[in-house]
């Protein structure tokens, strides 16, 4: 199956649909957002991280910093403190869902913004978010160095005061103490050993980079998303109405448009029924030829499925037969190759007319051709040369609905579908099936601009 086809089916059939499902979410959305103010958002800006490894690889390192920042602002415990801190009355989850960081470009600096319905909130959470989430990331970045720091100047301090008595023990005169010389060395070296170890963990802490708050918060300028959000509902509701019809089509599927049912079927799309006269006199062409290339002279159109209306039926038969057409309505019991009529009859202009009566003698709207004979009414005056022409005759080739032919006939009557824009498979199938069971040749497919409606019989109640 072709997409084309696909995107026909589902468009064709569908559209009314499709059309309430996008248009539906989109205006209640609108209407219920119409009304509500926007919230107001703060944004302040934060440096992440003063090392320039940070940014050196890119849209990656960006992302890692963004992640950082995001995590330690909505964590629970850093919330809790700054709700607690502000004394504002707010959920730490909502709250959470409010805050937004965002890179800016390549670089360590990232925007932290915070929505709330009062814009002197949303200020005040900014900045005691951004605060706290500077804190933690200089403790996380700095926080086992420093550490290390204190443990080394602490043993430095016990060593210096041991390092004193040592000394005057060991210059002792007249009688210095060996053991506290010795133990004076080693204290000495040991201090040597922890200057060194601070120096280098001082280098360290000065290339773990700090963070720090860039930009105090300021008030963005507030965005009406009823757009947006109504825009997202429409497209969301054309979605699932794109699914409604997919799964409406795996159940029940259909065939769009009417060429693709004559390729369906392996038949010519004859024609178009109601496209103005023009249209209609060149079906009628085109079917007399399939008739007469099938060597039929008598045709049924059938619908797929189901009847098909009376008018329809008499106009398609009135472009088969041709310019001298009249429609008749035959009476009970009445021969199907024609009669007499006079003033009063069936042809009410007095002129011949041949019925059309369905099986057991029911009467049956069809379109019968009134030339053939020279006929003369009360009124018409005919000059002997007139009378003595002969007059060519053309055979009839007749058009039934499938209610009016009789199914006991031996006659071969060739098969017309008629289909509207979107047919069914089953509808098809059921063709095929009527085909296969007479034995009579298909036609072809004449195709009509709308659904075809079926509330009226070709057969003749009216």
């Amino acid at each position: 199956m072709e997409i084309d086809e696909v995107a026909a089916r589902v468009v064709r059939s569908y559209w009314a649909l499709l059309l309430v499902m996008t248009v539906v979410p989109l205006v209640l959305v609108g209407l219920v957002m119409s009304g509500q103010e926007p919230p107001a958002v703060a944004q302040s800006r934060l440096q992440a991280s003063s090392r320039a490894t940070d940014a050196a690889p890119g849209d990656a390192g960006v992302s890692i910093v963004v992640s950082q920042v995001k995590a330690f602002a909505t964590s629970e415990n850093l919330l809790s403190g700054v709700l607690r801190a502000q004394r504002v009355e707010r959920s730490t989850v909502k709250v959470a869902k409010a805050i937004e960081v965002t890179g800016l470009g390549t670089s360590t600096i990232v925007q932290l913004s915070v929505k709330d319905r009062d814009p002197d909130v949303a200020r005040r959470l900014a900045d005691a978010i951004g605060a706290a989430v500077v804190k933690e990331i200089n403790t996380s970045n700095q926080g086992s160095i420093t550490q290390q720091m204190e443990q080394i100047d602490k043993r430095v301090r016990e060593l210096e005061k041991k390092l004193g008595p040592l000394s005057r023990r060991a210059g002792a005169q007249p009688n210095p103490d060996i053991g506290a010389a010795n133990e004076r060395e080693r204290v000495q070296a040991e201090l040597t050993d922890l200057r060194s170890n601070r120096s280098d963990l001082q280098t360290q802490l000065s290339t773990a980079g700090t963070a720090s708050v860039v930009q105090p918060a300021v008030l963005a300028p507030r965005t009406n998303p009823v757009v947006m959000m109504a825009s997202i509902a429409g497209l969301v509701g054309l979605i699932g109405g794109i699914l409604i019809a997919v799964v409406t089509e795996m159940v029940r599927p259909t065939i769009p448009g009417q060429r693709r049912v004559a390729r369906r079927l392996g038949v010519p799309l004859l024609g178009w029924a109601d496209r103005g006269p023009v249209r209609l006199a060149d079906l009628g062409r085109r079917i007399r030829l399939a008739a007469k290339k099938e060597g039929v002279g008598r045709i049924t159109l059938v619908g797929a499925p189901g009847p098909l209306p009376a008018d329809l039926v008499s106009s398609v038969a009135s472009a088969v037969y041709g310019d001298d057409t009249k429609v008749v309505t035959a009476r009970p019991g009445s021969d199907d190759g024609g009669g007499e009529g006079g003033e009063g009859g069936p042809g009410d202009d007095g002129g011949p007319s041949l019925n059309s009566s369905g099986p057991g003698g029911k009467t049956s709207t069809s379109v019968v051709r009134a030339g053939g004979t020279a006929v003369m009414t009360k009124k018409s005056e005919v000059s002997p040369s007139e009378v003595t022409q002969p007059v060519p005759v053309r055979r009839l080739c007749h058009v039934h609905a499938f209610e009016d032919i009789d199914p006991g006939s031996d006659e071969v009557v060739g098969v017309v579908v008629v289909v509207g824009p979107v047919t069914r498979v089953a509808g098809l199938e059921t063709v095929r099936d009527l085909v296969a069971a007479s034995g009579w040749p298909l036609l072809g497919v004449v195709a009509v601009s709308r659904k075809i409606s079926t509330s009226t019989r070709a057969g003749g109640s009216r």
